[in-house]
């Protein structure tokens, strides 16, 4: 065996596909160095603590604490709702909903919201099956749908959306994805969401600001403006550690120094080379998906799509009201972004409270005659209290079918792993028979 660079090459097995069911791999021998060993050790140190802390926000997320934490945020965001229909009741007229439904309310066009919402549920799906089937070489489109569904349930009970991802990395890791592949799918995803948030904000904030499109409440343009510049600022943080590691590295150690001033961060040294490894895994999961650039032109045109169907909901809903005005699809877009982004900086789960009372100031002027709170209560519901449902939903279904169904279906692949493995074994020993034999 020939040594490479004065170092002896090492021997490493290629793991089963029983041991690694999604891992795309073939069983044979590869020669890796020792530096390539210890590369190999560290990623895998880096993936269990990146695994270790996302089941410890995971287990935060049931204990009993945080489960009476979001209790009390889901009542404090129904007291708001009644507390609007209170303002109005007193403040304006609201239509009986007797009334309202003999009052030309189109439910046709509810049916509408609906579909608007499962497209985008469909394109989140797509995303994600992506991700999914480039990191583990399986396609699973059921399992990337839980996952979002999931993902979506833990964002909007917890503050600020900060519960999804962890979740969804545990999740997937319990699906049978390897640990790379699982941390890697959710920050793909991240960093795709961060870009197409950027740039239709920002494509959002031109035309506000250049014609009367956005409104003219100055409250909400305040916390327009806020939101989009703590998310322009997360997205090209997001950005420059995905592309740089010169820059990566200065934010992190500029980041590090800041939180050790104001006594947040202990021990410099560890803090500053356990966060730059995971910043060099992240580098390298985004540089291996930017690879493929025809992949990462899919990926970001169903993003952006996925956007417009989220915010082309309320517009939906304008017309069960108003009727077929697509004149007002733009102005209605515009608006619902502004009140997303007003309500992202907001650290109550669902922006609790400024969703409600901007769309109350924005959309006054679409809704007459008493029919705003219950526009109101239906987008709520189409952006708050539906990713609630689904996910008790998915929890429910995996309770009862989902976990024993995966159980049958990962025996299946690891049967047919070990199969494929003998015939190939079969085959490998036949052809060394037959050269002995062709020898002599």
């Amino acid at each position: 065996m020939r040594k490479r660079d004065g170092k002896k090459p090492i021997k490493i097995r290629t793991p089963y596909k029983s041991e690694e069911v999604f891992l795309p791999s073939e069983n044979k021998e590869q020669q890796l160095t020792e530096e390539q060993v210890k590369e190999i050790i560290e990623r895998q140190e880096i993936n269990q603590s990146q695994l270790d802390e996302a089941e410890q926000q995971v287990a935060k997320q049931k204990s009993k604490k945080k489960k009476i934490i979001n209790l009390i945020f889901f009542l404090i965001n129904i007291g708001v709702v009644i507390g609007i229909l209170v303002y109005q009741l007193s403040a304006q007229e609201v239509m009986p909903i007797s009334t309202l439904f003999t009052s030309g309310l189109n439910f046709w066009y509810l049916l509408l919201t609906l579909v608007v919402f499962a497209i985008s549920m469909l394109l989140e799906t797509i995303r994600i099956n992506i991700l999914i089937k480039r990191t583990s070489g399986r396609s699973r489109p059921f399992l990337s749908y839980k996952s979002v569904g999931l993902c979506r349930h833990y964002d909007v009970i917890t503050p600020m959306a900060t519960g999804g991802q962890p979740f969804q990395i545990m999740y997937l890791k319990n699906r049978g994805l390897s640990a790379s592949s699982a941390i890697s799918v959710p920050m793909g995803g991240y960093v795709l969401v961060q870009i197409v948030i950027m740039l239709m904000s920002t494509i959002v904030l031109i035309l506000a600001t250049t014609t009367n499109l956005g409104g003219d409440n100055t409250v909400v343009s305040v916390a327009f403006y806020i939101g989009y510049a703590l998310n322009m600022l997360v997205s090209l943080i997001t950005i420059f550690l995905s592309v740089s590691k010169k820059i990566g590295t200065k934010l992190v150690v500029g980041i590090l120094k800041f939180l050790r001033k104001i006594k947040i961060v202990k021990n410099y040294d560890k803090q500053y080379n356990k966060v730059l490894k995971v910043v060099n895994d992240y580098q390298t999961t985004m540089q291996d998906y930017a690879k493929s650039k025809f992949t990462f032109v899919i990926l970001m045109f169903v993003s952006i799509l996925q956007y417009i169907a989220t915010y082309t909901i309320p517009f939906t809903i304008a017309c069960a009201f108003l009727g077929w005005r697509p004149d007002l699809y733009l102005e209605i877009f515009i608006m619902a972004v502004i009140i997303d982004v007003a309500a992202g900086f907001i650290p109550l789960p669902g922006g609790t409270g400024v969703s409600e009372l901007s769309f109350t100031a924005l959309f006054s002027q679409f809704f007459k005659d008493g029919t705003l709170f219950w526009a109101l209560i239906i987008w709520r519901f189409m952006g708050y209290y539906i990713f609630m449902l689904q996910g008790v939903s998915i929890i429910m279904y995996d309770y009862f079918i989902g976990n024993k169904k995966y159980s049958w279906l990962k025996r299946k692949w690891e049967l047919e792993a070990e199969s494929k493995e003998f015939r190939e074994q079969k085959l490998k020993n036949f052809k060394k028979s037959k050269s002995r034999l062709i020898k002599y």
